[in-house]
């Protein structure tokens, strides 16, 4: 790409340099010819002009517009260029089951997997690299201290795993920490929330007090009597804490108290 770029620290921008890693990243997202692929952030188009050859139809959301006249010049004239937040962007005119694929930064990591998870009629899967703590805590199993409400939020509608680290030296600007890239597969359900609002309100509640037993952290969601019942009907313990239940034991519970 010509010219020079200077990274926007309050956009988050830290671009991959690494090729092996470009090429890691590729590897892992198997996309096929007939896919459709959204990328947040394309940057200077390193994983762009690796993407384009393969896919049916790339679009890059770009929110920084001193790089989408450059982008335009690199990158494939059938490649989508859009200068939008992609939070604020609207994907109501995509077709559905299109795959994303984004180097997301650290402060608005939460509120894109939201946004995924909002559009997941939209989205069927999703590649992306993030911090590595980010990583840990949604793929956290239950009972450790990483394992919280957006675990719970995100593991309820996705299959998530963490696919390979990446070292923060393969960023430029390097970061002070490292990264991983992970896949979001949106799932079928087996297991059902009656009332989702109602379920992530129950995780929320017993994470924002998680020192305390899952009755006590519930006492002012739920009748402490009724609660106890029916942890006990469950097979959990009444002296459980809120990372010792699964996401599933989470659904069964909403399940159970919602009114």
């Amino acid at each position: 790409m010509s010219g020079v770029h200077r990274p926007k620290k309050h956009l988050g921008q830290n671009f991959l340099i690494n090729p092996y890693v470009q090429q890691r990243i590729i590897q892992s997202c198997a996309f096929k010819q007939e896919d459709t692929v959204v990328e947040i952030g394309p940057g200077q188009g390193a994983l762009s002009c690796l993407i384009a050859p393969l896919v049916r139809r790339l679009i890059c959301v770009e929110a920084d517009r001193d790089l989408i006249a450059p982008l335009g010049l690199s990158l494939p004239s059938s490649v989508e260029i859009i200068q939008a937040d992609f939070l604020k962007w609207d994907m109501g005119h995509l077709p559905n089951r299109i795959k994303v694929i984004g180097n997301i930064p650290y402060y608005i990591s939460t509120p894109i997997i939201e946004k995924l998870i909002t559009e997941r009629i939209k989205v069927s899967e999703a590649f992306l690299t993030v911090q590595k703590e980010f990583q840990e805590r949604l793929t956290a199993k239950p009972g450790g201290k990483d394992f919280g409400s957006l675990t719970c939020f995100a593991e309820y509608y996705a299959d998530i795993k963490m696919l390979f680290k990446i070292n923060h030296a393969s960023f430029k600007p390097a970061p002070k920490v490292d990264s991983a890239f992970i896949r979001l597969s949106m799932r079928s359900f087996k297991e059902k929330a009656e009332d989702e609002d109602f379920l992530f309100k129950l995780t929320q509640t017993a994470f924002s007090q998680r020192r305390k037993t899952i009755v006590n952290a519930l006492k002012g969601l739920v009748p402490s009597q009724k609660l106890e019942k029916e942890i006990l009907l469950l097979g959990l313990s009444v002296t459980a804490r809120a990372e010792n239940l699964s996401v599933l034991d989470y659904v069964a519970l909403s399940n159970k108290l919602v009114l």
